[in-house]
């Protein structure tokens, strides 16, 4: 790159930036850039949040095509920049509360630093130079049409320079170790994300260098660092496992099942269940997700990832009478966990209540009765669920001791808006749900104990 052509873009002040959009203000970093590969009206800095990038501000490209940022880091790390959160048109830069600016020049084919910059960033310009061949055939395939037969050469080539490329000595211990760990990943990201771009030729068997045979899954997954540095960090992972099955000239029908067959392969439980998490996306009904829940759920690692997992069920159920009972896991009076799922091949009437309740309380004398009635047969089980806050658990035990009650009692706690009445559809107590042996629901707002509709409705569900 001829430095003649880059613009060098002024230190701009606050009452500048009025078009821009950031995450933070106070102290910031100037981020100032011209945008030199065709017309674009914003665009917008990253950083990676989970599996995503996360925007945290977005700036208009002027007429002249250049455009400012100014954000304030919380913390030094890696961040991206471009027109979107895709890999094409986007660069990596690292930012530092300290630093004071970021100014740079995208190119028609790449991008240079420009003035006073960091010298994290110029460590990255120096990389970037480095695999920009790579990655002009990886990512840009649209621009550049690039086959195996190109590409491999290519990506032998660079891994013969590796070996002389010098050391990260930016004076940042924090950056230096990371960079090493980035550069790795970097060049994993390009040589696998490559084979799976439209190509006009694909490899088979021998065709693969040993680089892509000597990928280490245990060792990659030791640790998170592949979501700390690489955008998408999970649709990566995945990509590896599955390229690995190809170099071992396996013929693979379903991509999702080899990748979810390999998952003890993967060494780091949260990456694990990162992958479990992301193709739970792939089910399309309720059905289809409790049954994946149930042969990958073990997997999950982190209650973000559980979360997600339950959004995207209460997502798919409609809850309605003859669909599929949503579980739910509780403690008893005894603090065992107890599940609705459990309880499997009997019917289960189940009252929704909390000892605050009023009209749950008017109702107790009547479950009682009705319990007294079915006592004995084993094809029932009165289940009773307290909504009561977790501060309040003791008081809930006292009041279930005093009042004699009987059945199973639970207590959801701070756990019931989630598991319970968010998924249920619940916004009023007493509720009370009828489940049939089965474990679909014969009534999800069930007559209570108190009508006379509800023993016939037992009874004919008892047969």
């Amino acid at each position: 790159m001829n430095k003649k052509n880059i613009l060098l873009i002024p230190m701009l002040s606050l009452a500048m930036l009025g078009n821009v959009c950031a995450e933070n203000f106070g102290n910031p970093v100037i981020i100032s850039g011209k945008w030199g590969r065709g017309k674009l009206p914003y665009v917008s800095l990253y950083r990676i949040a989970g599996d995503s990038l996360k925007e945290v501000a977005t700036a208009e490209v002027a007429a002249d095509s250049t455009f400012y940022f100014a954000h304030r880091p919380q913390r030094e790390g890696f961040y991206f920049i471009g027109e979107s959160k895709r890999a094409v048109n986007r660069y990596a830069f690292y930012l530092k509360p300290q630093d004071a600016r970021l100014s740079f020049a995208v190119t028609p084919t790449s991008y240079a630093l420009a003035g006073d910059n960091s010298p994290e960033n110029r460590e990255l310009e120096r990389w970037h130079n480095f695999v920009q061949p790579l990655e002009w055939k990886s990512v840009y395939f649209m621009r550049e049409i690039s086959t195996y037969v190109d590409f491999f050469p290519l990506l032998e080539e660079k891994l013969e320079n590796l070996a002389a490329y010098p050391k990260s000595t930016t004076g940042n211990r924090a950056f230096d170790a990371a960079f090493e760990e980035y550069r790795r990943l970097n060049l994993l990201d390009m040589a696998v994300n490559f084979l799976y771009a439209p190509r006009t030729a694909h490899p088979e068997g021998e065709d693969f260098p040993d680089y892509y045979r000597s990928i280490n899954l245990a060792q990659l997954t030791k640790t998170t660092a592949i979501l700390r540095y690489v955008p998408s960090g999970v649709d990566l992972l995945e990509k590896v496992i599955f390229c690995k099955l190809q170099v071992q000239g396996e013929k693979l029908s379903n991509p999702v099942s080899a990748i979810l067959e390999r998952l003890p392969e993967v060494a780091n439980d949260t990456l694990r269940g990162e992958i479990v998490a992301h193709f739970a996306s792939a089910q399309k009904t309720h059905v289809g997700l409790v049954d994946y829940e149930e042969r990958y759920g073990k997997y999950l690692a982190t209650e973000a990832q559980k979360d997600r997992l339950r959004v995207m069920k209460n997502t798919l159920n409609v809850v309605k009478d003859k669909s599929v009972a949503i579980d739910f896991r509780f403690p008893d009076e005894t603090g065992k966990p107890v599940a609705l799922s459990d309880f499997r091949g009997k019917l289960v009437y189940i009252d929704v209540w909390a000892t605050w309740c009023g009209p749950c309380k008017k109702e107790l004398p009547h479950l009682k009765k009705l319990e007294e009635e079915f006592h004995g047969n084993a094809d029932i089980v009165f289940l009773s669920v307290a909504t009561d806050p977790s501060k309040d658990e003791e008081k809930w035990r006292r009041y279930i001791q005093s009042n004699e009650m009987k059945g199973v009692q639970l207590f959801a706690g701070s756990s019931a808006k989630k598991e319970l009445m968010d998924p249920y559809k619940i916004v009023g107590i007493p509720r009370f749900m009828l489940v049939g042996k089965d474990g679909t629901l014969i009534a999800v707002d069930a007559p209570r104990p108190s009508s006379s509709e509800i023993r016939p409705l037992i009874n004919a569900h008892l047969k």
